[in-house]
């Protein structure tokens, strides 16, 4: 049997505001081979003011799913929400 090797560890899903078909967003999820690379790309997302949540993907090597949002994320990307220009 051959065993499923999973490349991108983290994901960054993004809602972006969209009126499409009546909805008021559509969510985009990015893929990241690092922890540092998705915390690079959720960095950007958040100065864009867009919502985020962030996470971890499942596989054989991490058997829980790691889900960051809210509060977490400013000091998961390593920001204070005073360094993001939220006016």
């Amino acid at each position: 049997m051959a065993s499923r090797t999973v490349k991108n560890h983290w994901f960054v899903s993004v809602a972006l505001p969209k009126q499409v078909h009546g909805q008021t967003f559509v969510r985009r999820t990015e893929t990241f081979p690092t922890e540092d690379d998705a915390k690079q790309f959720a960095k950007e997302m958040l100065s864009e003011k867009h919502h985020i949540f962030a996470g971890t993907l499942l596989g054989t090597h991490l058997p829980v799913r790691r889900i960051i949002s809210g509060s977490q994320l400013d000091s998961w990307v390593g920001v204070k929400e005073s360094d993001l220009d939220l006016t």
